[in-house]
C-alpha cells in the first residue's frame, strides 16, 4: 500500500461528503504494500481506510469491492466497503476509482504463532464456503497467463540459471492447469494474496490469539480453492530464511482448515503442484516489481530471492497435510 496519489485533507473532506460516514478528523497515509494508495482516515462516526486504485479501473473493481461485502455478510472477518450516498461501493479521488472500508481492529505481527495460524486456517475455509454462491466471476489476474508475460519482461534482466527454473516450472504449470484432475477442483472467488501483512491479530501472544480481520483482496480471483489455501501457507507456516514449512505451524493451520472444509483426496494428488504454483506466482510478481519498477511515495519492492527459495524447498519437501489422513 504505498502511496502514489498524494490526498490533501480538503480532497479528503470533499470526498466524505459522498458518504454517510461523518466528517474527518485525521488523515495519514499508510507506507506498507506495493499496489495502491491508501490512508488511514479517521472522521467523527468511525475509523476508515481510504484505497485509490492505481492499476484496477471502475469496471474491475466491482468483483472485488462487492466480494468483500458478500464475505461480511456471511459473517467472515473482512474489511466491509462503505456504499455512498447514491449506494454505490466505489467513488472517485482525483480521478481515479477509490473506496472507503471500515478499519479493523487488531494489530500486525510478522511472526505468527499457533494460535494465530489456526485462526487463520478456520477463517480461510469459512471464507470460501462462503463464497460458493458469489455470482460474479474473474479470471486470477496474475495466474498462468500473466507468469509467461512477466517470465518475458524479466529475462533480459536475470541469469539464465534464473530463467531457466521459472521458464522449466512454467511449463510444469501449463500441463498440471490443463489437466483433467486440475479441472475438476473446486473454485470459487478467492483473495489469492492472503499474506500475514494482509491481516490484522487480536490478542497477539496468548492462547486466545485470533485473526480480527482481513483486509485487501484487490489480486482476489476465481481460483481453485487449493491453490489459495497454497498461497496463504506459503507466507503464514514458513521460516522466512529458508523458505522451509515450519511443521507445528503448517500442521495447525491445515487441520484447522480442513475441521472446516474437509480436504479431499483429489487435492491431495494436486497438492505439491499447487504449493509450487502460490511460489511461482510470488516469485514472479517480485521479480518483474523489482526490475521494472513502478515510481511511487515509500514504495520498496520486495525481495525476489524468497519466493524463489520457496518454490525450490517445495519441489520435493515433505507435505503438511490433515492429521485425520
Amino acid at each position: 500500500m504505498a502511496v502514489f496519489t498524494e490526498i490533501s485533507e480538503e480532497l479528503a473532506k470533499a470526498l466524505l461528503a459522498d458518504f454517510s460516514i461523518g466528517s474527518l478528523k485525521a488523515l495519514q497515509p499508510i507506507a506498507s504494500g506495493i499496489e495502491n494508495t491508501n490512508y488511514f482516515l479517521d472522521t467523527d462516526k468511525g475509523r476508515w481506510v481510504l484505497t485509490v486504485f492505481e492499476r484496477l479501473g471502475a469496471r474491475e473493481l466491482p468483483f472485488y469491492l462487492e466480494l468483500c461485502d458478500h464475505l461480511a455478510a456471511r459473517g467472515c472477518r473482512v474489511a466491509r466497503p462503505q456504499r455512498t450516498r447514491s449506494g454505490s461501493l466505489l467513488a472517485t479521488v482525483c480521478g481515479k476509482p477509490c473506496s472507503i472500508a471500515n478499519r479493523l481492529e487488531g494489530e500486525e505481527l510478522a511472526d505468527m504463532g499457533l494460535p494465530e495460524c489456526r485462526s487463520m486456517g478456520a477463517l480461510l475455509a469459512q471464507m470460501h464456503l462462503a463464497a460458493r454462491d458469489f455470482p460474479i466471476f474473474q479470471e486470477n489476474l496474475r495466474g498462468l497467463a500473466w507468469w509467461k508475460m512477466a517470465a518475458q519482461k524479466v529475462k533480459p534482466h536475470v541469469p539464465a540459471a534464473i530463467s531457466e527454473l521459472y521458464e522449466s516450472e512454467i511449463a510444469h504449470q501449463s500441463e498440471v492447469m490443463a489437466s483433467p484432475a486440475y479441472r475438476s477442483l473446486t473454485v470459487s472467488a478467492c483473495h489469492c494474496d492472503l499474506f500475514r501483512n494482509n491481516t490484522l491479530i487480536a490478542d497477539a501472544g496468548t492462547p486466545g490469539a485470533h485473526v480480527a480481520g482481513v483486509f485487501d483482496f484487490y489480486f482476489a480471483g476465481c481460483v481453485p480453492w487449493l491453490y489459495d489455501l497454497a498461497v496463504t501457507m506459503n507466507d503464514w507456516c514458513i521460516d522466512p530464511s529458508s523458505g522451509r514449512f515450519i511443521p507445528e505451524k503448517a500442521a495447525a493451520f491445515i487441520n484447522a482448515y480442513d475441521a472446516v472444509r474437509p480436504l479431499t483426496d483429489a487435492e491431495r494428488g494436486l497438492w505439491r503442484d499447487m504449493l509450487r504454483a502460490a511460489a511461482l506466482r510470488f516469485w514472479m510478481s517480485r521479480l518483474y516489481d523489482f526490475y521494472l519498477p513502478r515510481k511511487a511515495a515509500l514504495l520498496t519492492p520486495h525481495d525476489p530471492t524468497h519466493f524463489e527459495r520457496v518454490l525450490k524447498d517445495r519441489l520435493g519437501c515433505e507435505l503438511p497435510w490433515p492429521s485425520r489422513n
